[in-house]
């Protein structure tokens, strides 16, 4: 798909350091994505005590742009959505681990998706915020050690770090097309996704229990060409016809099964439910020309409350993907 083309983002670690201890969920998204919410706008919003959709700032408003990415009613595609997708993703720690000690670190990884890399700034100074105000049920405090651009093939490159608190570019993007790569004289038939945190996809305004092939592409390049043109310019392409062939792959294996987990929301003081599908399941038919796209969604996530991490994946039978990074350093 030609909008598709105009997509590219960028990939940061964020690595804390403990000042007090710490207790965090067993599932560190909520936690994260709550205190971010609550420290943006502590840092950026002018009119802290007014709803968005209400304040006359909505349309050129950082805080908005980012935590509510409104459509303006001018825009053909505003009665279809009320919000465009948010353009970032944080990606929690997948560890068990719910303890940190003084002078322990903690990293979790963010994902700025077009323009919203413009942002940079904004998004470390929230990162140093939420430190002051404290993390978990008891609030520990922690400092941002450092934050790394990351690269395709797993390169980092420090481009902030706490001690003399500047702030360095990077040539870190990473656009749609380097997911393209030349297709194999003998493509495998077979394709395994792996979902590493719950997934949540509605069919039909339903959540799905199921994830057929045809509907994870469809809910995955809607998302793809969404971000695409609201966040990187790109014309809104066409979904229905995209996914027309994905009729023909089917699920052959399927190890899906639904977690629940809950999170208390601040903002609107009441206890949400964000259960979704964790495991994998495998796919057999001609895939090839979705490889790109899926390949993709392994850096965009798929489903709903992805903001939080959810629907994060990770292909885990198939030929390795091994793509060029301008990026070399550390680990």
């Amino acid at each position: 798909m030609d909008s598709l083309s105009s997509l590219f983002l960028h990939k940061y670690r964020i690595n804390v350091m403990a000042i007090e201890p710490i207790r965090l969920p067993e599932y560190k998204g909520s936690a994260l994505r709550g205190l971010f919410g609550h420290a943006m706008k502590r840092v950026v919003c002018t009119a802290k005590n007014q709803e968005c959709d209400a304040c006359l700032l909505r349309l050129k408003c950082i805080y908005s742009a980012i935590m509510e990415s409104p459509i303006p009613e001018e825009h053909p595609h505003h009665r279809k959505y009320k919000n465009a997708p948010h353009p970032y993703i944080i990606v929690p720690p997948l560890t068990n681990k719910q303890y940190f000690s003084p002078d322990e670190l903690i990293s979790f990884d963010i994902v700025l998706i077009g323009k919203a890399n413009d942002y940079l700034p904004y998004f470390v100074y929230t990162f140093t915020e939420m430190g002051k105000i404290g993390i978990g049920k008891e609030r520990g405090k922690f400092d941002v050690a450092s934050v790394k651009a990351l690269g395709l093939d797993g390169g980092a490159v420090e481009v902030f770090n706490g001690i003399d608190g500047i702030l360095r570019a990077a040539d870190n993007r990473i656009d749609y097309n380097r997911f393209i790569i030349s297709p194999s004289p003998e493509p495998s038939p077979i394709i395994t996704i792996s979902f590493e945190t719950p997934v949540r996809i509605k069919e039909d305004s339903k959540l799905s229990s199921d994830i057929p092939f045809s509907l994870l592409i469809k809910r995955l390049s809607e998302r793809a060409l969404l971000l695409a043109h609201f966040h990187c310019g790109a014309e809104m392409g066409d979904v229905e016809g995209f996914v027309r062939d994905a009729e023909d792959v089917e699920a052959i294996t399927n190890n899906l099964h639904w977690i629940d987990w809950e999170r208390y929301s601040n903002r609107q003081q009441t206890k949400m439910k964000l259960g979704g599908l964790i495991g994998e399941i495998t796919y057999r038919g001609n895939f090839q020309k979705y490889l790109p796209l899926i390949r993709l969604g392994e850096h965009i996530h798929v489903g709903k409350a992805t903001t939080f991490g959810l629907g994060k994946y990770k292909i885990i039978k198939n030929k390795p993907l091994t793509l060029p990074s301008p990026l070399r350093g550390e680990d």
